[in-house]
């Protein structure tokens, strides 16, 4: 059996040695994260596979719903402000760092962005009033930049 003495040293050299390990696959992880992101999908496809689905279950408000419907709302509603704010930054679509850079498109991202914001409150609050009205807000700006950046929400890849 190792006596104290051996057994602190053993586990100082252990941290050592992995820190030692850690040090460069902490640089690296640091300049990873300080290299701007390259985005791997379109704008277009995080419209159809997240906005689209979070959108549709915020406007489908059950009248009474249960914890499990709650909770669904909220996963909806933290999914819509993940990927607006994942959707400012622009797309690996041809015309989508053009989009994100456009003041319009910021103001209507911004919009669904504070929309999402006050459906999540609400939902938390479970305050079926308050998500109604949050939804009565988001859909201006959903339709206004589709009218305005993708009519039709022609694919652009």
């Amino acid at each position: 059996m190792p006596t104290p003495c051996r057994c602190r040293m053993g586990r100082t050299i252990y941290r050592a040695a992995a820190a030692a390990l850690l040090l460069p696959l902490t640089a690296v992880t640091h300049a990873q994260r300080s290299a701007e992101p390259q985005p791997y999908v379109t704008i277009k496809e995080v419209m159809e596979m997240t906005i689209t689905p979070a959108t549709n279950t915020l406007w489908n408000v059950p009248e009474r719903p249960t914890d499990e419907q709650w909770a669904a709302l909220e996963q909806a509603a933290i999914t819509l402000l993940v990927a607006a704010d994942a959707v400012a930054r622009g797309g690996a679509g041809k015309s989508d760092a053009e989009w994100a850079g456009n003041p319009a498109w910021a103001a209507f991202n911004a919009a669904m962005m504070r929309a999402g914001l006050d459906a999540l409150k609400a939902i938390r609050a479970r305050d079926s009033e308050a998500l109604i009205a949050a939804g009565d807000v988001l859909y201006p700006p959903c339709e206004g930049c589709h009218l305005q950046f993708n009519p039709g929400v022609v694919a652009e890849q």
